[in-house]
């Protein structure tokens, strides 16, 4: 199996977007039996899909991911791991080891939509409260539900 970890300097770059070259391993029966390092000098994403496709890449090891090289990247059949920092060897050593541990694979990096008012949870009371009248308590201007008048 063919794992590509992306690199930025010395270490997982922080988005695969940004990343200058790909450090690949191949992985057998939990040993590194080659690796190489290749460089990227691409100008559209389909020249990554078609390198990767080309080296029999299986499986992305990256830091942050976008969600359109996600959703490429996972259309063309490959497994992302993303959410990672730290050196390549010490991230393939945990691979192997099956400690590896990366974000939900719902969650690209990247801007994220929020709600208009959006419920948070109290973590001290446990209960349920809007900002907007959290708000508006520490101005004076309203009163604490559970507080009598």
């Amino acid at each position: 199996m063919k794992v590509a970890v992306t690199l930025f300097r010395n270490g997982v770059s922080p988005r695969i977007d940004i990343t200058d070259s790909l450090q690949i391993y191949d992985i057998e029966k939990g040993i590194v039996k080659n690796q190489e390092k290749c460089s990227l000098n691409f100008e559209q994403p389909a020249e990554l899909v078609s390198l990767l496709q080309k080296k029999e890449i299986k499986i992305i090891i990256c830091g942050g991911c976008p969600q359109f090289y996600l959703r490429a990247l996972r259309f063309y059949g490959f497994e992302l791991l993303h959410g990672l920092t730290g050196a390549p060897g010490h991230i393939i050593e945990l691979f192997i080891d099956g400690k590896l541990e990366n974000l939900p694979s719902s969650e690209p990096c990247g801007r994220r939509r929020r709600r208009k008012n959006p419920v948070h949870r109290d973590p001290v009371t446990g209960s349920d409260y809007e900002r907007r009248e959290q708000r508006q308590f520490r101005r004076g201007q309203g009163v604490k539900k559970n507080q009598e008048v």
